[in-house]
């Protein structure tokens, strides 16, 4: 009969191992209809979220001896370096999609090459029979400096997302609309507490602590599984849901033709002759405050009439950028693309091919 410890120690393992499995399967095979039609678009990111969650079977050897010191490394392993090259990965997986950013593709996939070796180093030292015990310094220093790069790489991609959100963190934003800041928001709390539960645990050189952590990180897992069940992007011109948001509806009550002509004239004055849109942090709140009109009229009058806020406004924002370049020939294509009032050679590129895209 296993000693209690050693039985409690195992289930907690299990517990966690479990988890990351349901959330794998899950990220995998639900999506909300009917957004199930473009996974690419709605759900960025998901084979990268399935992989880091189902590298959680390596843990196994941990689960069957957690009183081994081979399989303690590789729990510790598992628990410092992997996981926090697993945010890294998330991060950059989803939040790279959203905004059209490949670059962080092969320096991050590159940079995870020596922790997946030390993974299978691990997990081969704790299947094999006997204690390797030769390895234990070794393995300490390799413990804590991959520890260090990779947390190194965790917070770069935290910087790069928690960027992007300050950036965007307005609704109805309109550079670009489409951005999850919610998201980013959850996300970032959760990869900086489970980071410092990581580190806990790596220092504190403890199973105890190590088994508490375990379960600590296994219910931050079911939150973020709920964080994506339901996809936090919109497109308007594509999304039936839309139609159903009292935000984007046209009226809460009938307004005549008339005075439709004169909020939609209000609108074309302050977007197009007074170039509000030259503004990279144009909001329908300020377009609707110069008009002098409800923003909630002002949003399903744009909506039905210029296809939308982001839409109508980055449409002004791209014929602008043409019109700079013919009548200025020798101005690169970073000049105008600031001076068209896009936020970042990014988000022009993917406005561009969005809105190429869009009848």
């Amino acid at each position: 009969m296993l000693p209690t410890r050693t039985y409690l120690l195992g289930l907690a393992a299990a517990v966690y191992v479990t988890t990351c499995l349901v959330v794998a399967a899950v990220r995998w095979f639900h999506m909300c209809r009917p957004y199930n039609h473009n996974p690419r678009y709605y759900y960025p990111g998901r084979p990268s979220v399935t992989a880091c969650w189902l590298s959680s079977l390596a843990l196994l050897p941990y689960v069957l001896n957690p009183e081994s010191a081979d399989a303690w490394f590789l729990a510790r392993l598992y628990f410092l370096p992997v996981t926090l090259y697993h945010f890294a990965l998330i991060l950059f997986s989803y939040f790279g999609s959203v905004m059209q950013w490949k670059k962080w593709q092969r320096p991050t996939l590159a940079v995870g090459v020596p922790v997946v070796l030390a993974l299978l180093v691990a997990v081969v030292l704790a299947v094999w029979p006997g204690e390797q015990l030769e390895w234990a310094t070794a393995g300490r220093i390799a413990l804590y400096v991959l520890g260090a790069l990779f947390t190194a790489v965790c917070f770069i991609s935290i910087r790069l997302v928690f960027n992007w959100a300050r950036r965007f963190d307005v609704d109805d934003f309109s550079n670009p609309a489409d951005f999850p800041v919610t998201q980013a928001q959850r996300w970032l709390v959760l990869v900086l507490g489970n980071s410092a539960l990581c580190w806990t645990g790596a220092l504190a050189n403890s199973p105890v602590v190590m088994a508490i952590i375990q379960l600590l990180i296994s219910v931050s897992s079911v939150v973020f599984l709920l964080t994506v069940l339901h996809p936090n992007r919109r497109r308007p011109y594509e999304d039936p849901a839309d139609a159903a948001d009292s935000s984007t509806q046209l009226y809460k009550r009938p307004i005549s033709k008339k005075k439709q002509a004169e909020m939609l004239a209000a609108v074309r004055t302050v977007v197009e002759q007074q170039e509000a849109f030259l503004d990279p942090h144009l909001t329908l709140q300020d377009v609707a405050d110069r008009c002098g009109y409800n923003r909630t009229y002002i949003s399903g009058l744009i909506k039905n009439e210029l296809g939308g806020f982001s839409t109508y406004v980055n449409r002004r924002r791209l014929a602008y950028l043409d019109e700079y370049l013919q009548e200025n020939p020798g101005a690169t294509l970073s000049e105008a693309i600031d001076a068209a009032g896009f936020g970042s050679h990014a988000t022009y590129y993917a406005l561009r091919k969005r809105l190429e895209e869009t009848p």
